[in-house]
């Protein structure tokens, strides 16, 4: 849908001026901007403090629009869990 490379692995608190955008997810699957992180009295932000970036903005819409049925889910998205007798 975004065509987005995903990376996993580790951030050193050092780079984290690198990012315009943070955000955060869990369990409940949503997504939530981080608009900065306080470390040893440095306050490093990212983008806009007090406002989502537009790449947040857009999974946001993304994953609600599917959760509500709005957005057709990509291929092997959604798992049909069925009760075992």
């Amino acid at each position: 849908m975004l065509k987005m490379k995903v990376i996993e692995g580790d951030v050193d608190v050092n780079q984290l001026d690198l990012y315009c955008e943070a955000g955060t997810c869990g369990t409940a699957a949503i997504i939530t901007p981080i608009g900065g992180l306080m470390y040893q009295n440095q306050l490093h932000t990212f983008g806009n403090p007090k406002e989502a970036g537009p790449v947040t903005k857009e999974l946001y819409r993304l994953l609600v629009g599917i959760q509500f049925g709005d957005i057709i889910a990509p291929e092997d998205w959604i798992l049909d869990v069925k009760e075992q007798k």
